[in-house]
């Protein structure tokens, strides 16, 4: 299962109406998903939104996040958002949320500016 994890800081208050537009359109996007195993989501503090979605695979992954709302959303992010961070991980079990925000945060500590595929199975 190819599970993803990404991390989005808004760029202010202002950014707030528009990124709930593409929130919603994205979550009604996955919900008609046939591939997608789970999906879930967490908020930190006013700004930072975090989303966790496995996959039955990679090609399932790439067939919603290069469609419809949310490459409309992907292609807004840069104008919102301050801070985007993600990384994808193969993984045989759901990953905690925990585990999943530790492992990004590692990858981001690097210098390197492109997240790595991390193997959690």
């Amino acid at each position: 299962m190819v599970i993803v994890v990404t991390r989005l800081h808004l760029k202010g208050i202002a950014s707030l109406p528009s990124f709930t537009i593409h929130t919603l359109k994205s979550i009604w996007q996955i919900k008609k998903t046939k591939r997608v195993r789970f999906s879930s989501y967490r908020k930190e503090g006013l700004l930072t939104f975090w989303t966790m979605t496995g996959w039955e695979n990679l090609d399932a992954m790439k067939q919603f996040r290069n469609h419809d709302a949310h490459l409309e959303a992907m292609k807004r992010s840069q104008s919102l958002a301050d801070e985007l961070q993600y990384i994808r991980l193969e993984s045989d079990n759901r990953i905690s949320w925990h585990e999943c925000k530790q492992r990004l945060h590692e990858n981001y500590a690097e210098p390197s500016a492109y997240p790595r595929v991390i193997d959690c199975s």
